[in-house]
C-alpha cells in the first residue's frame, strides 16, 4: 500500500543556528503533498510495529540534532526483507503524524537499473511531489537555480515560460539541488529518504558525497537504505559507504534479524 507523505504546518523545533534572513515569519503554511514513490510501497503488509525500539531512538536522535541545525547523515543497512522499509514508514509516521511539530518528510526509491542508468532516479522520486504541489519555497530559488533544476524537474519551469536548452555542469546542478534543499529546510526540518541506494546510479550516488560533505548548519537529515547481502567485493556502493563513514556527524544502523522474543510480539 501507498504510505502518504506528509508534510505539516505547525511550528518546527528548534531553529537552525544560522538561518537566511527574510522579513516576516520564516514558516510557511504547507499544503499536503501528493506521494510520487514509484510503485514501491506494497512491500508493507503489517500494520503493527515490532521491536526496533533502539534503531528508531538512534533515527530520532539524529533528527533531533538535525532540528537544531546540525545536518546528519543515517546508513541504514540490512539483508533483504529484514525491515528496513517497514523502519523507514514508522519513523515518516512518528514524525510526521504523531505530533513531532513541523517536518517535510520526502522519500524516493532507487530503481533496478536494466538497460543503463537512469540519472537521479531517487531525487527525482523525492521532489516530484514538491514540484506538483507548487511549494512555496521553489518561489525563493534564484533563476539561474531554477533553469538547471528544470533539466530534470519536468514542471519546474515558470507558466508560460519556454525552457532554453543549454549545457549544465553537474556541479552547477548539484548546487541548485543543495539550494532546494536548504530553501525547504528553513520552512521545517527536512528528512530526505533515499532507499535500497545498492542500485542508485552513479548521479545519484556522485550527488550524495557532495551533500553529505557540503550540508552545513541547516536542518536536514539525510537517510540512505540498502542491503548489505547485495553488497559484493566490487559494489560500486562499497567506496561511497567508506568514504562517507569516514565525515562528522555520520551514523550507521545495521538491521538485524528479529529475536525470538521479539517474533513472539
Amino acid at each position: 500500500m501507498s504510505t502518504p507523505m506528509s508534510s505539516t504546518s505547525t511550528p518546527a523545533q528548534g531553529t537552525p543556528s544560522e538561518a537566511r534572513s527574510a522579513p516576516g515569519p520564516t514558516h510557511v503554511a504547507l499544503a499536503p503533498l501528493s506521494v510520487d514513490t514509484w510503485g514501491m510501497r506494497s512491500r508493507l503488509t503489517s500494520s503493527h510495529f515490532v521491536g526496533r525500539v533502539g534503531e528508531l531512538a538512534e533515527l530520532q536522535a539524529s533528527f533531533g540534532q538535525a532540528v537544531s541545525g546540525r545536518p546528519g547523515l543515517v546508513l541504514l543497512g540490512g539483508d533483504s526483507g529484514v525491515g528496513k522499509t517497514r523502519l523507514v514508514s514508522e519513523f515518516e509516521q512518528r514524525l510526521t503524524l504523531d505530533g513531532a511539530g513541523g517536518v517535510i518528510f520526502l522519500r524516493g526509491q532507487c530503481v533496478e537499473q536494466t538497460d543503463g542508468d537512469l540519472p537521479y532516479a531517487p531525487l527525482l522520486g523525492a521532489l516530484r511531489p514538491v514540484v506538483r504541489g507548487r511549494h512555496e519555497a521553489l518561489a525563493e530559488l534564484s533563476a539561474a537555480d531554477r533553469s538547471q533544476l528544470s533539466t530534470i524537474l519536468p514542471g519546474l519551469e515558470e507558466d508560460g515560460q519556454e525552457r532554453t536548452e543549454r549545457p549544465s555542469g553537474q556541479l552547477r546542478l548539484f548546487e541548485a539541488m543543495l539550494e532546494l534543499l536548504e530553501i525547504l529546510a528553513e520552512c521545517e526540518p527536512l528528512v530526505l529518504a533515499l532507499e535500497d541506494v545498492h542500485r542508485a546510479d552513479r548521479s545519484t550516488r556522485a550527488f550524495i558525497a557532495y551533500a553529505a560533505r557540503s550540508l552545513r548548519q541547516t536542518r536536514v537529515l539525510l537517510l540512505l537504505s540498502y542491503r548489505t547481502d547485495e553488497l559484493h567485493r566490487r559494489h560500486p556502493l562499497r567506496p561511497l559507504l567508506s568514504e562517507l563513514e569516514r565525515l562528522d556527524r555520520v551514523s550507521r544502523i545495521e538491521l538485524r534479524p528479529f529475536d525470538r522474543n521479539e517474533l513472539s510480539e
